[in-house]
């Protein structure tokens, strides 16, 4: 059985490290069918004491084109085959089959950016015991980036992530399993975004939780600094920290 718990008490980091294998990331930094940077990514990790990286075949930028499920397999496939490295891998998806994949080469965490939305990620999250992390989404949005009008967002996130909770327990999800993700930027409006990175201890509840703000357009509305930002997510209570993986 996997236990966020147990996992979290081995690590110092406070680091969820992020590898993009998608040409249209966001950020611009996907490493697909590029070795020495791949390498060099993930040495790195390994020489912060980084035990948590993140995979992610697809991108999620907000008019993110949508790839084939054959596309999705042969980045993460080139992933598996290229790293030598040993970390605990989270894969980063919504689509079952890729998931599925994943969990059967050695992935402990499935991050659903999408929020468990289809039964067939549940299923595979009760199947496989693997750790997941359940990113909030509004319970009426009709896509990743449909905004959402909030009168009280960290109020209205709690609860609608305590909710989904009850529902995947429920399904067969076991507590020991679960850890919370707030969804920053994900159908959310900046000033909302804000909020809940500002007030994120109050999103602490019992279960592990987990941000990622890196590099998101939001942040540059916060007169903090990213040493400071990620000072404050430690002192609030948070798990893990989803940080772009660097070379230096």
């Amino acid at each position: 059985m996997s236990n966020w718990n147990r996992a979290l008490s081995l690590d110092n980091s406070k680091i969820l490290g992020i590898i993009n294998l998608s040409n249209d990331s966001f950020t611009g930094d996907g490493v697909f069918n590029k070795d020495a940077k791949l390498n060099r990514l993930l040495r790195s990790a390994n020489q912060k004491n980084i035990n948590f990286i993140d995979v992610g075949c697809a991108s999620t930028k907000p008019g993110f084109d949508s790839v084939t499920t054959e596309e999705e397999i042969k980045r993460l496939n080139y992933f598996i085959n290229t790293n030598q490295n040993k970390f605990s891998f989270s894969i980063d998806s919504f689509n079952p089959i890729v998931t599925n994949h994943a969990v059967k080469n050695n992935f402990e965490i499935i991050n659903d950016v999408s929020g468990f939305m289809k039964e067939e990620m549940i299923r595979i999250a009760v199947d496989s015991k693997s750790k997941i992390i359940l990113v909030h989404r509004h319970p009426k949005s009709e896509s990743l980036h449909h905004k959402m009008i909030y009168k009280d967002v960290v109020k209205e996130v709690k609860e609608h992530l305590n909710s989904k909770i009850k529902s995947l327990i429920g399904l067969g999800v076991r507590e020991e399993q679960i850890a919370v993700d707030p969804g920053l930027g994900f159908g959310k409006n900046l000033s909302d975004s804000v909020d809940l990175l500002m007030n994120i201890k109050e999103l602490k509840d019992g279960f592990p939780l987990i941000v990622g703000y890196s590099k998101k357009k939001f942040i540059k509305n916060i007169p903090m600094s990213n040493s400071d930002l990620f000072k404050h997510c430690v002192d609030s209570g948070v798990s893990l920290v989803r940080m772009h993986l660097t070379n230096s």
